[in-house]
């Protein structure tokens, strides 16, 4: 649109693929002397290195608050992006460039005052509640406008955009806009075209009271007013929905009036690589696509020149070539049918041509056979496309940033944001170094790898899933105010949750993190933490739940090459505790407390047990003694206590039969019993199946029961009995159907249907 004669404003849609290409040819036209470009006002001192041969989009200009750097905002750029179109022919032609947008530093005040005005009204809704005056309406808060760009939201359903779209024949706004704008190259008539359409849509759309599209237009304009002093023609390219505003004639004390007294932050801005993945996403301001890698595919054709039908020609070829890759069969003679098929639906859905929808509706409809599961690769292979781009080494970098760098050289990885598996053997020095950097980074909240499987504790094997995503570039800013290496962020970090940490066992999981990272120089500070914790802590149960961490360190610290021999004291302490507190700890417990001192007890019990002290092991045993014959103790825990000391050859068969008749007695309440039972049975099936004098008492108990007991134990017994594997629970039920050990035996021989499997098989066995 041509404002006068110094001025033209070209209204584009941010990542649009034919806006993009169009621009570049008005460009041409009009060969301006300045471009007026939205984006934050921040991005002015750096957008010009996106002319670095090195630097391959996608890539994105990171904008974010030093003090906060959660407080942040992507503005990402792909090849099909008009902006960064706008860019490329600023550097190429020696043009100046502006970047016209509202600071990002203000909006980050605006959106604090936001909060503030919403916690107040809260409050005194609150306070009003409490004085018996809530009936009386609340004070309105000033509505808070999203971030960024509106054309964005305008393009979603039940927008201004779908009126133009329904007289057009569409059914939506996002359809239309693709079919007559980003499936095309024009020229300066396309930008003139949205200038009108857009000038009506907003004539018929009325202003929200507070939106902040009106403060950003203010600073637009300003940014234009002191533009043209300095330059004779100007290119301002904008979103669509902005461009009435920028062309309004609103007066200087006006706009001056909207923004006085506006506050902002001081930001930092810098490049980071980007993906497609995350252009399908909400990218800050509102403007995420669906198909970023359709739209490369669209602008490249554009720009080529090519046919039409070109477009879709080679859409299906690459289409079935990845289908090919994948397994599946794809001739040529389908992909032929398949572009056919997209003509024909274009035409009945009164398109001039194929969009994405038609193509991908004919592929599914040919090539897959109506499958719609070969259609979720194309999906992240082709529309949105796995890509990440590239920084030149000469951008300036964070220095931990660049010890990242070097760790991914020294030890052979590579970022990439489709997801790659990664196998570690620890013996290997290389394994080890990657499993290091990759725990480091995981303290400084940078989940590049997460654990898939590995073989349990003491084994040499690491299982890792690697994929890279541009947030990480945000938590590495908030990391480096730690440290400038890996190793002296993740050492402060971790050092800070040490001196926060209150529990023992907390203390023993960052023991681990310590362990598994190779911070051995917070060590010291970890164990004396360690010490003074456990020396003063009141709480069993987090002491029984931190021995086996502490035994677990101590027993497979050397799979590290890391010396545990500084918890040989605290562990002794804690054994000393545990088994000296657990009869009293255990007594007078609710329900729930129970259970949980019955999983604090398992834990309790296999850590002596790795420990394979014997004066250890005898403290253990007296203390299960303690609680079993304490009647004040929960049954399903008195249950645990008699089991563990049968485990421990502390009781022969026949006093545990004794201890189960005594627990099922009709003197007892039928809950009570059956919580004994359970604590006795959790994990157990082979009491069962070999203790024929214990499955008697079971069955003759469960026999005598009343139909409205038995209703009130079957929970807790279907509790113990999901903790059979189904192979256990099928020997339980044969053993049920045939009475005894030698009944069962006998039924399985004589049983015709396993005759009939068993003597041709010995047959063949014995040569007969």
């Amino acid at each position: 649109m041509k404002l006068d004669d110094q001025v033209w404003l070209l209204g584009i849609r941010h990542h649009g693929p034919g806006c993009a290409s169009s621009l570049k040819r008005a460009l041409d036209d009009l060969r301006p002397d300045a471009i007026l470009l939205e984006g934050a006002q921040e991005l002015q001192d750096s957008w010009a290195l996106c002319g670095d041969p090195g630097m391959v989009p996608p890539v994105a200009q990171l904008v974010y608050d030093p003090k906060d750097p959660a407080a942040a905002v992507f503005y990402p750029w792909g090849i099909f992006s008009p902006e960064w179109q706008a860019m490329q022919y600023a550097l190429a032609r020696g043009c100046a460039l502006e970047m016209m947008d509202l600071p990002f530093g203000l909006e980050l005040e605006l959106q604090n005052q936001e909060r503030a005005a919403r916690a107040a009204a809260e409050d005194e809704d609150k306070d009003e509640d409490r004085h018996g005056d809530g009936d009386r309406a609340a004070q309105p808060v000033p509505p808070r406008s999203e971030e960024g760009d509106t054309e964005g939201e305008a393009l979603q359903h039940d927008s201004p955009f779908d009126q133009l779209a329904r007289a057009a024949g569409f059914e939506e706004g996002e359809t239309w806009w693709d079919l007559q704008v980003e499936h095309h190259r024009h020229g300066l008539d396309l930008f003139a075209a949205i200038a009108e359409a857009m000038t009506a849509l907003r004539e018929q759309t009325p202003e929200r009271p507070g939106s902040r599209d009106l403060l950003r237009e203010a600073w637009m304009r300003r940014v234009l007013r002191a533009a043209r002093k300095q330059h004779a023609r100007i290119a301002v390219v904008c979103g669509a929905w902005h461009v009435p505003a920028l062309a309004a004639a609103v007066k200087v004390k006006d706009d001056t009036a909207r923004l006085k007294g506006l506050k902002r932050r001081k930001v930092e801005v810098v490049w980071v690589p980007y993906t497609y993945a995350r252009f399908s996403q909400d990218s800050g301001y509102r403007a995420g696509i669906s198909s970023p890698g359709w739209y490369e595919h669209l602008f490249r054709h554009l720009e080529a020149g090519r046919e039409a039908d070109a477009l879709t020609i080679e859409w299906m070829s690459r289409i079935a070539r990845l289908l090919r890759a994948e397994g599946f069969s794809c001739s040529s003679a389908e992909v032929i049918d398949s572009v056919r098929l997209a003509r024909q639906l274009a035409i009945l859905r009164g398109q001039a041509r194929p969009a994405l929808a038609e193509t991908l509706d004919a592929a599914g409809a040919v090539m897959t056979q109506g499958h719609l599961g070969p259609l979720a690769i194309v999906r992240d292979q082709l529309i949105i496309a796995d890509r990440l781009g590239q920084l030149p080494e000469s951008i300036p970098k964070l220095p931990l940033e660049q010890d990242l760098d070097a760790w991914i050289r020294r030890l052979r990885l590579s970022r990439s944001e489709k997801a790659q598996g990664l196998e570690l053997d620890l013996r290997k020095d290389i394994g080890l170094q990657r499993s290091v950097l990759l725990h480091r980074l995981q303290l400084l909240g940078i989940p590049w790898g997460t654990r898939t499987q590995d073989g349990g504790r003491g084994t040499f094997k690491e299982s890792w899933s690697l994929q890279w995503q541009p947030e990480f570039a945000i938590a590495l800013i908030d990391a480096s105010a730690a440290g400038n290496t890996l190793l002296a962020a993740a050492s402060r970090r971790l050092g800070e949750r040490v001196e926060a940490e209150r529990g023992v066992s907390g203390i023993v999981e960052l023991l681990e993190s310590l362990r598994l990272a190779d911070l051995t120089n917070l060590l010291p500070a970890a164990m004396a933490r360690l010490q003074q914790l456990a020396g003063v802590s009141s709480d069993l149960q987090d002491l029984m739940h931190a021995l086996l961490g502490l035994v677990q360190i101590q027993r497979y610290g050397s799979v590290r090459a890391t010396s545990a021999e500084a918890l040989d004291h605290v562990i002794e302490g804690i054994v000393i505790r545990v088994t000296n507190g657990l009869a009293p700890a255990c007594v007078s417990l609710d329900e729930e407390a129970a259970y949980g001192m019955l999983a604090c007890i398992d834990k309790a019990h296999s850590a002596i047990h790795l420990l394979e002290s014997s004066d250890y092991l005898a403290r253990w045993k007296q203390a299960l003694r303690e609680v079993v014959d304490h009647s004040a103790c929960h049954p399903v825990v008195l249950g645990r206590g008699t089991r563990l000391l049968y485990d421990l050859d502390s009781l022969d068969s026949a006093a545990l039969a004794q201890a189960f008749r005594l627990a099922v007695s009709r003197g007892n309440e039928v809950t009570r019993s059956a919580a004994w039972i359970e604590g006795l049975l959790l994990n157990g099936a082979l009491l069962l199946l070999h203790d024929e004098e214990l499955f008697a008492v079971l069955d003759s108990w469960l026999g005598e029961l009343e139909e409205s007991e038995f209703v009130r134990a079957l929970p807790l017994l279907r509790r113990a009995f999901s903790t059979f594997s189904s192979q256990e629970l099928g020997q339980i039920g044969d053993r049920v159907l045939y009475g005894s050990a030698e009944t069962l035996a006998a039924a399985r021989v004589l049983d015709p249907h396993l005759k009939a499997h068993a003597l041709p098989l010995l047959r063949t066995l014995l040569g007969l």
